[in-house]
């Protein structure tokens, strides 16, 4: 039997690529760490959602980002993409804006330890927005398998189209390249979302991931597109949406112990200054 477990950030006001802990339950209390059940050795799937709170500032996007992490994790920090948000606006507000969206449920293999604790934080990349909200549950159940890891780098996506620009940004921050862990021989899964951030007028452009490194063969996968359009003559365009991330499943042979480099480029007119987030699935 699996059992769930659930943590919330409510309106956090963390500057962006700052992660703050999920520490709240859905009841009103704050137990902060998350014990995991005893018997379980694996998280089996994580089910998140993420918005802003309250009015959003206009013009904005944001990726938004979830860590796992404490001494309950047998392979170390866990940072998985888990949505996006874009806010886009054209003259003088006059009207509402409503979305929705189910959360975004991604199957992992994740070793922990039963009975010990572990930290749910979460961050967002892009342009700050105000304030945020985070909520995440974590499955728990005793499984086999090989055990899966997580890397997240984000960044913006200043350059002309078609051409390749690093993709190298932590969620907290720094500026660091993923160290394949010893013994990993795949990426198995390709998570991604990318939002705009300002965007130009009229714009559409696809977006590609390239995936490069020591001891492995050099590839590239489609991973999302924007269109925008500005709403013309003296009535308002106001539009925010929450978008789920794009979960791609991959079959690509790497060398345990060598880097990984994660790029992206765009085809399509020039949009601005979008803002992309990619998790890579290794084992």
């Amino acid at each position: 039997m699996a059992e769930y477990i659930t943590r919330h950030l409510q309106a956090g006001t963390a500057a962006t690529l700052t992660y703050a802990d999920l520490t709240a339950s859905t009841s009103g209390g704050t137990p902060g760490t998350v014990k995991v059940p005893t018997g379980a050795n694996r998280i089996t799937k994580i089910i998140a959602t993420a918005s802003a709170e309250s009015t959003v500032v206009v013009d904005v996007g944001n990726v938004f980002v979830i860590k796992l992490s404490g001494k309950a994790l047998m392979t170390g920090d866990q940072e998985i993409v888990v949505g996006s948000l874009l806010s886009q606006e054209d003259g003088t507000s006059v009207g509402i804006t409503i979305d929705s969206r189910p959360a975004t449920v991604i199957p992992v293999s994740i070793g922990v330890r039963g009975g010990s604790e572990l930290m749910i934080s979460g961050a967002y990349g892009g342009t700050d927005t105000g304030t945020q909200n985070f909520s995440v549950t974590l499955e728990f159940s005793a499984s086999g398998g090989r055990l899966t890891n997580y890397f997240t780098r984000l960044d913006s996506m200043t350059q002309a189209q078609q051409a390749f620009s690093p993709v190298e940004t932590t969620a907290g921050n720094a500026t660091s390249t993923i160290a394949i862990p010893p013994g990993a021989s795949k990426i198995t899964k390709l998570i991604a979302a990318v939002t705009l951030n300002a965007a130009a007028v009229v714009t559409g452009a696809n977006y590609v991931v390239k995936l490069s490194g020591s001891g492995m063969t050099e590839q590239e996968i489609v991973v999302s597109s924007t269109q925008y359009e500005a709403g013309a003559g003296t009535t308002t365009d106001t539009f925010v949406a929450i978008r789920p991330p794009v979960v791609i499943p991959v079959d690509i042979d790497v060398s345990g112990g060598n880097n990984l480099f994660i790029d992206a480029a765009y085809i399509g007119t020039d949009p601005g200054t979008p803002f992309i987030g990619v998790t890579v699935e290794v084992v």
